[in-house]
């Protein structure tokens, strides 16, 4: 099939899409099939592209949420120690002698020895 080549005043969509009409059977199929995957591929990256910003908002919220989890978590187990440790102060004389100690805290009368370090 000779190539044919539009005048300038028709190159209208109904010239172009008789020019598909026109082929042969087997052209047309391919042209077709070729037109289908393109239309196809731009409405993947069209659609990935529209999808991709909100993805990132996404996983960055997600990463967000994981630190404030982590956050809470070490609250959380400061607040478990905090109220063990109030627990044992009621109810514990030797923990709270051995915090008073540390402290260097005395019982009145006891005498105290302080040695310098060399």
């Amino acid at each position: 099939m000779p190539l044919r080549f539009l005048k300038a005043e028709s190159s209208t969509p109904r010239a172009i899409f008789g020019i598909i009409f026109n082929m042969n059977e087997s052209l047309k199929d391919k042209v077709v099939g070729y037109l289908t995957y393109f239309v196809l591929a731009l409405i993947v990256v069209g659609g990935v592209m529209m999808m991709y910003p909100d993805y990132r908002r996404s996983e960055s919220l997600k990463r967000q949420n994981a630190e404030l989890q982590e956050r809470i978590d070490r609250r959380k187990r400061e607040i478990e120690q905090l109220v063990d440790n109030q627990r044992r102060f009621k109810t514990d004389a030797d923990f709270v002698e051995k915090i008073a100690r540390t402290n260097h805290r005395v019982f009145p009368g006891e005498l105290v020895f302080i040695f310098e370090k060399d």
